[in-house]
């Protein structure tokens, strides 16, 4: 009878675990709102929330650049749900200070690669950590996308119209790199 009494033990430990952990794989968005949406529909888009906030919500560790190719002035966080709580895409944005140009780098992570999305190219470059990243886009707004530990990122960067643009693609792979320093 104790054999039993360990058995029972040890399948209910097992279970809740997968339980807990199956729920630190979906959104948790409690402190999320909802944009509406029909019913049924996906993407699911949750109104912008804080960087904190977003933190909190994702299923994943979301890891951001520390290295930007100006001094942010305003950053905006975007949680959307591609299915089910499961499939998350955040998207952020950072703005620096306008002095009447449009500059933006827009930064994405997800942990699913939308279908709508390609992430190889031919022009390929190499992050400061190894990974393999590739370019894509254009020469006012080059995008960068790579996939690491099951994640996918996308960095696109508006750049000035008067700016070099080739040394504003190397801004875009350090800040790229910075994601993992």
């Amino acid at each position: 009878m104790k054999k039993w009494g360990w058995f029972v033990f040890v399948v209910i430990a097992v279970l809740l675990a997968g339980c807990s952990s199956e729920e630190k794989r979906t959104l948790n968005d409690k402190n999320l709102t909802l944009q509406d949406h029909p019913k049924g529909a996906y993407p699911r888009y949750y109104d912008q929330v804080s960087k904190k906030e977003t933190l909190k919500a994702v299923p994943f560790s979301l890891e951001l650049p520390d290295q930007l190719p100006f001094k942010v002035a305003l950053s905006t966080f975007q949680i959307s749900d591609w299915g089910e709580k499961r499939n998350i895409l955040v998207d952020s944005v950072f703005y620096p200070r306008q002095e009447g140009q449009n500059v933006y780098l827009a930064y994405r992570v997800s942990n699913f690669l939308p279908k709508t999305e390609k992430l190889e190219t031919k022009d390929e470059v190499e992050l400061r950590d190894g990974t393999d990243a590739y370019f894509s886009g254009s020469a006012d707004l080059p995008i960068l996308a790579w996939k690491k530990d099951g994640l996918f990122y996308k960095i696109e960067y508006l750049i000035k119209e008067d700016a070099d643009r080739k040394a504003e693609k190397k801004k875009l792979i350090e800040a790229a790199s910075s994601v993992f320093e």
